[in-house]
């Protein structure tokens, strides 16, 4: 094979490695390295510790997961597979690394899961699978940032939750199925997710995705209707109108709209705001907190 054809090799490998991969796997044969060895000369790859090579530009966290042979896990994970949470992501890597595997140094700050049974493909996907991310989420994460990614991935249908439960056993793995347990796929973003779990801790539990002739309510509270609202989602005239509708169809049949925006609810303001406004009406519950 001429030196064109193996460097156009290395280079899907590469490609379908996500960017980078350890020397050996790209290249098991001795004689092949020296192609490696021109392409680093020439600047098509770089070469790293550990013996990574990579593309020029590929993420530093995808090289350091290479170096460790581990996967990227916890919230850089969420955010790869799309979902959002309430606050950016931690600037420390999270890695899952095979359990017992040996580590190496001078990666930098970096947060390591030893999980074992985990499969690591050195050529295939960096980050952890769905199931497996979440999981290790739920480990790793306070509580209501567990429960944001878990409804949005049972929403987007990312995980199952009989799956889940099925990793779940034993004792100390209670707290996490009381925490699926409490999970909602019918919640639709984030700010239902805070919104619900503030007024649960408080010991007001709300009905969830409430469906009525008007659409859908988000929350509500004996016939309190609360909707938290993110200003990208009621910004057009379109949906201006179809709020002031909905509220108008709720106060005719006996409902009280409350909306909450996108500030309150970030800033756990939720049962702050709804308590003496549910106390007014007679929707609080007497013996919650």
């Amino acid at each position: 094979m001429r030196y064109n054809e193996k460097r156009d090799a290395v280079l899907r490998a590469l490609a379908n490695a996500h960017g980078a991969a350890k020397q050996r796997f790209l290249v098991p044969l001795e004689h092949d390295r020296r192609t490696l060895a021109r392409m680093v000369a020439e600047g098509a790859v770089t070469r790293h510790p550990q013996h990574v090579i990579a593309l020029p530009g590929t993420d530093q966290r995808i090289i350091i997961a290479r170096r460790l042979g581990a996967l990227i896990t916890c919230a850089h994970a969420m955010d790869r597979y799309g979902i959002a949470l309430q606050r950016s992501s931690d600037s420390r890597l999270h890695l899952i690394v095979p359990r017992g595997r040996r580590l190496v140094y001078g990666i930098g700050h970096a947060v390591i899961h030893h999980v074992a049974d985990v499969h690591v493909d050195p050529l295939g996907s960096p980050f952890a699978d769905h199931e497996t991310a979440i999981l290790t989420f739920m480990r790793c994460a306070p509580e209501l940032d567990a429960l944001i990614a878990l409804d949005c991935a049972l929403r987007g249908g990312m995980v199952v939750r009989d799956q889940l439960l099925a990793r779940l056993r034993g004792p100390r793995n209670s707290p996490m199925r009381e925490l699926l347990a409490r999970a909602n796929p019918k919640a639709r973003s984030i700010l239902e997710t805070i919104a619900r779990y503030e007024l649960e801790e408080a010991g007001a539990v709300p009905d969830v995705a409430v469906e009525v002739p008007i659409g859908e309510l988000d929350l509500t509270l004996g016939f309190l209707a609360i909707e938290p609202d993110g200003y990208a989602f009621h910004s057009s005239l379109a949906d201006w109108t179809r709020d002031h509708h909905r509220d108008q169809w709720l106060l005719l049949h006996g409902m009280i709209p409350l909306h909450l925006t996108a500030q309150q609810v970030l800033a756990h303001r939720t049962v702050e705001i709804v308590r003496p406004i549910a106390e007014q009406l007679g929707c609080w519950p007497a013996d919650a907190r």
